[in-house]
């Protein structure tokens, strides 16, 4: 099946210096994290270091004795951080001596991280011929295809920019990973075919492309948005906008490949709709507490207001883990 596509932003981690999420410094090289409920190394990690690798990993376990397994650290849990080495530090001590970087906080990463796996879930590599279980830590690379079980849900932080969920029964393809060090039109593309994904993105100041979801039959273009997306087994989708705004169009013609899908906002104009869609394009604006349906032809629905689920457990989780995600995004709550 092709997909379409669609964009997502989201920022790196900024640090307050001298000031980290629930912790406590001990002395001037190292300080004490309390774990808290959802919390893996992975994103605590990446909360302070900007990244995670095995290596990291390794070492914050040999810090902490109470680590047997990297993969399971309980609530409650005080655990020992080394501080960040800020990148300039590093330069400065270079002459000196060889400095460690493994503590070093990375302005620009490319990565997608599993930070919190429930249930089953599997994963393909790029290259395999078979799926094989996902743990939470693990490092996902482009051509991954990650499918989630009944009752399964996962969570992939990408370059620090963006967080994607994947509810029970979903399939998602990490396509392409955005090198934030190369040049603007760089993006991570995730494909879509099937079941629920929720993305919460940070505010960029300005407007480029960073991140494609690639749906059947449409594009969503975002920028600092909270949304979920929904592909059906016919192929048609659905996007929910819980803030921010996203336009959401149509390939043009000649590409086969981008029939649809999400992507960041570049001042497009509101079409009225529905409407008759050929080849075409459309563009349809879905502000905050908004959602459109398009079809699996590429027709879409005009934009209707909709409440929140306060039943929803899918969506009562996203909701509460998003809290723990503004704080690494630096944002207020409900931002």
């Amino acid at each position: 099946m092709k997909f379409k596509r669609a964009t997502i932003a989201i920022t790196g981690i900024i640090f307050a210096a001298g000031i980290f999420t629930a912790s406590t410094i001990t002395d001037q090289n190292h300080l004490i994290h309390e774990v808290k409920k959802g919390e893996s190394l992975s994103l605590i990690c990446i909360d302070y270091y900007g990244y995670y690798s095995s290596e990291l990993g390794a070492a914050i376990k040999k810090m902490n004795p109470e680590i047997k397994d990297v993969n399971l650290i309980l609530t409650g849990w005080k655990l020992k951080f080394k501080k960040p080495d800020s990148p300039d530090s590093v330069k400065s001590a270079a002459k000196k001596e060889v400095k460690d970087t493994l503590f070093t906080r990375k302005a620009a990463i490319t990565q997608g991280v599993a930070t919190c796996i429930e249930g089953n879930v599997t994963v393909k590599r790029a290259g395999k011929d078979s799926f094989t279980k996902l743990t939470v830590n693990s490092i996902l690379n482009p051509g991954d295809i990650i499918r989630t079980a009944a009752a399964a849900r996962a969570e992939i932080i990408i370059n620090r920019e963006s967080v994607v969920r994947l509810n029970e029964k979903t399939e998602m393809t990490l396509e392409a990973l955005r090198d934030p060090t190369k040049a603007k039109n760089s993006k991570t593309r995730i494909g879509f075919p099937a079941g629920s994904i929720w993305t919460k993105m940070k505010k960029f100041r300005d407007k480029i492309s960073r991140f494609e979801l690639e749906l059947p039959t449409a594009i969503a273009a975002v920028h600092g948005t909270v949304y979920e997306t929904s592909v059906n087994p016919d192929s048609s989708s659905e996007v929910k906008v819980f803030s921010g705004e996203v336009a959401v169009r149509n390939a043009p013609a000649g590409r086969p490949s981008q029939v649809a899908g999400v992507q960041e906002i570049a001042g497009p104009d509101e079409v009225s709709g529905p409407q008759e869609v050929s080849f075409e394009s459309w563009t349809q604006i879905v502000r905050s507490m908004q959602m459109i349906k398009v079809d699996n032809k590429g027709v879409p629905s005009k934009p209707v207001s909709f409440s929140d689920d306060s039943a929803s457990d899918w969506e009562n989780w996203n909701k509460e883990r998003d809290k723990r995600i503004a704080e690494i995004f630096s944002e207020s709550p409900n931002e």
